[in-house]
């Protein structure tokens, strides 16, 4: 079995829920491949800033395949690529930025069922207040748009729903969501699937 180890080096901790988009993508483009996920974590006493954190994520996590993750918060699609390659150039590793737009929880938006096993209650009937599939790039926070739609389909009270650990959640929704189609013809998602498939074709 032919196997790909990849790395995800995420722009914070939560972004993590990245990775099960990622290995969606790889399953649907690699069928029948071993594929091992590597988390880019407990890189020691570096700055923040890509070009600090990549030359430790390469030296500690190896890999055939690395995803460079970014929001694109205010930014532009555009502006966050050219960041990214930029930062890059030098490095003999084969890549894949990914940019959602505004941030990665855009991309958490597209399965009712996944944010509410995420929230402890499979089966209730609470309205989620989710924003329509054509603005979930466009929202001004969509983590906000997805923690408001956690604590609604907890079915708690405002009070209790506000205890709950809204970190963990956002992550259960990514590991819950088995499909992620929704999120093709969404720019910033098509964009990232594009670039991983002219990278796959050297596989």
């Amino acid at each position: 079995m032919k196997q790909l180890r990849y790395t995800l080096l995420a722009d914070g901790s939560s972004d993590a829920a990245l990775a099960p988009i990622i290995d969606w993508l790889l399953e649907q483009h690699l069928p029948g491949w071993s594929i091992v996920r590597q988390l880019a974590r407990e890189l020691g006493p570096v700055g923040l800033a890509l070009e600090d954190r990549l030359p430790v994520v390469l030296k500690f996590y190896p890999c055939d395949l690395l995803f460079v993750h970014r929001d694109a918060e205010k930014a532009s699609l555009s502006l966050r690529l050219r960041q990214i390659a930029d930062a890059m150039r030098g490095y003999d590793q084969v890549y894949v930025p990914i940019v959602p737009m505004r941030m990665s929880e855009a991309w958490l938006l597209s399965d009712e069922a996944a944010i509410r096993q995420a929230a402890g209650n499979r089966n209730g009937k609470n309205a989620l207040g989710l924003p329509a599939r054509r603005d979930w790039e466009g929202r001004p926070d969509p983590k906000a748009d997805l923690e408001s739609a956690l604590r609604a389909a907890s079915g708690k009270s405002v009070r209790r729903a506000k205890q709950a650990n809204i970190a963990q959640q956002r992550g259960l929704v990514a590991e819950y969501t088995g499909d992620f189609s929704a999120l093709r013809g969404l720019p910033s998602f098509d964009e990232f699937e594009s670039q991983l498939l002219r990278k796959l074709r050297d596989f």
